[in-house]
């Protein structure tokens, strides 16, 4: 029942489970393939065990490393609003929606060998001597399978952004300091595998929950 001097608030009993700590980390081709996932991005596999998945994963060089300013993930719909004569405002069904532009973005301050080649798209394999190249034609060896971001809940939960066959358009501009190390801006764009999926877009959004 209102009353005066009340004051709208959206904090909830359950409000600081779900905020989330942290810049987080960025990883490439995490292997997910039994990890299910339902409707909802829940999953049975809990965040000790995604954790572990984690852990192998920085082993295995398949982290980004070192990041500065976070991250964002953005998720934009292509929608068209149909034109027709006497309709003043939109209306429930005068929308189409064609796609989704999905990026993940961050900025990444460890300049390694293999990171140069995740943001030259088609950069040739790191050979050990003799430099490395860079193609002008891209082929899809080049998207990377996977690029997530997993970061963590203040409850525990880990949660998990993948998208899938990505691809940095941003180019590469590296600022070189005299201070605080080189840094390289970087924003990777999903794509899908093929024509077979235009119905979802390229990405994933995951919970894993604290063990019961």
């Amino acid at each position: 029942m209102a009353f005066a001097g009340y004051t709208p608030s959206g904090l909830t009993p359950n409000t600081f489970e779900n905020v989330q700590l942290g810049a987080g980390a960025f990883y490439v081709n995490l292997d997910l393939t039994d990890i299910e996932v339902d409707s909802g991005g829940n999953t049975k596999t809990t965040a000790e065990e995604f954790a572990v998945i984690l852990e192998a994963a920085v082993a295995a060089g398949q982290s980004l490393g070192a990041t500065n300013g976070g991250g964002t993930f953005n998720a934009v719909p292509e929608i068209e609003q149909i034109p027709v004569d006497g309709m003043t405002y939109p209306v429930i069904g005068s929308s189409v929606m064609y796609s989704w532009e999905v990026t993940l973005a961050t900025t990444l301050k460890e300049i390694t060998p293999e990171n140069f080649k995740r943001v030259l798209a088609t950069a040739a394999k790191v050979q050990e001597t003799g430099g490395m190249t860079v193609a002008s034609t891209l082929t899809p060896a080049h998207y990377i399978p996977s690029v997530a971001w997993c970061g963590r809940m203040i409850d525990g939960r880990l949660a998990c952004i993948v998208l899938e066959n990505a691809l940095n358009i941003a180019g590469m501009v590296m600022t070189i300091n005299d201070r605080g190390g080189a840094e390289i801006p970087v924003t990777f764009r999903a794509h899908q595998a093929d024509l077979s999926r235009m119905q979802f877009a390229p990405f994933q959004i995951i919970f894993f929950p604290m063990p019961e």
